[in-house]
């Protein structure tokens, strides 16, 4: 069952993807940007609100405040990771951010005292090329330049914000409060909606406008973050960390693959075909 729910949650993250390159455009620190997130943090909180069962119950602060750090970590995935992209060579942030799963998937093993057998450590370790062979495209590095290393710095804090993240689910589903999991998303896109607010107020206008498609673009992403966000808390307090993570990671990375290639046309190469067997054969080798 949890596997279903982590393949429906691989889907909406690949839908979030498919939409997010609609909106790439828009320029990391302007206002629209950041009413644009707003929205899009709001949406993920307000469907969520929709599906809760207690959500006007007795609430704990342990709840609020999981949902705080939460959100904060959100803000500083998002922002850091687009404010990286505008300094650094875009396969090589990719790379760095997707790293991030090997936090929440040691978590297990360290604080939680989950068995970690030798066919999952080896699928772990093979996830790292797929990573760094999807990221480092030839199409990408040979259109872009490799700028300063000031981009390393957001890159990192994106990914430790990434993967804490998957940290803080599994926290969250580990505590007696854990049936209060879509409170504790709805308090932390709430937080981030409201600080893309406050910086869209004091934010410089820019002569970029927002077209209404990509405010419902907006919509899909926000609501596919949401729903992807609470199945991924839920199988995080279910499945051992070892296999959901990574699991996770690399189900998304062949799905983007596959709507490259079926929605935008991309042609498949050589590397998409190493990145799909070795794929298969980490999933294969986590699953085991």
């Amino acid at each position: 069952m949890y596997m279903m729910l982590m393949f429906l949650s691989v889907l909406l993250s690949s839908l979030r993807n498919i939409f997010s390159k609609g909106i790439s455009d828009i320029s990391f620190g302007t206002k629209e940007f950041f009413l644009l997130q707003s929205v899009t943090f709001l949406c993920a909180g307000l469907c969520l609100l929709g599906v809760s069962e207690n959500a006007f119950d007795a609430i704990s602060l342990v709840t609020v405040g999981y949902g705080v750090i939460y959100g904060i970590m959100l803000i500083g995935a998002q922002y850091c990771y687009t404010c990286a992209m505008r300094g650094g060579n875009m396969g090589m942030c990719s790379t760095i951010y997707s790293m991030g799963f090997i936090l929440p998937t040691l978590s297990g093993f360290l604080f939680w005292r989950e068995k970690l057998k030798i066919a999952n450590l080896l699928g772990i370790v093979l996830v790292i090329p797929i990573i760094i062979i999807s990221g480092l495209s030839p199409e990408t590095n040979k259109n872009q330049k490799y700028s300063d290393s000031k981009f390393i710095f957001p890159a990192v804090l994106a990914m430790i914000s990434s993967g804490g993240l998957g940290i803080m689910q599994k926290v969250q589903q580990n505590s007696i409060w854990f049936y209060q999991k879509e409170i504790f998303l709805i308090f932390a896109f709430l937080l981030a909606s409201f600080v893309s607010f406050v910086l869209f107020l004091t934010a410089k206008p820019s002569s970029q406008r927002i077209s209404p498609k990509k405010y419902f673009y907006g919509v899909i992403i926000g609501v596919a973050f949401g729903f992807s966000n609470l199945l991924n808390t839920i199988c995080a307090g279910k499945l051992k960390s070892a296999v959901f993570f990574p699991l996770l990671n690399v189900s998304t990375i062949l799905f983007s693959v596959i709507s490259g290639v079926v929605i935008y046309k991309e042609k498949i190469t050589y590397r998409d075909i190493l990145v799909f067997l070795l794929g298969a054969l980490a999933i294969v080798m986590i699953s085991r």
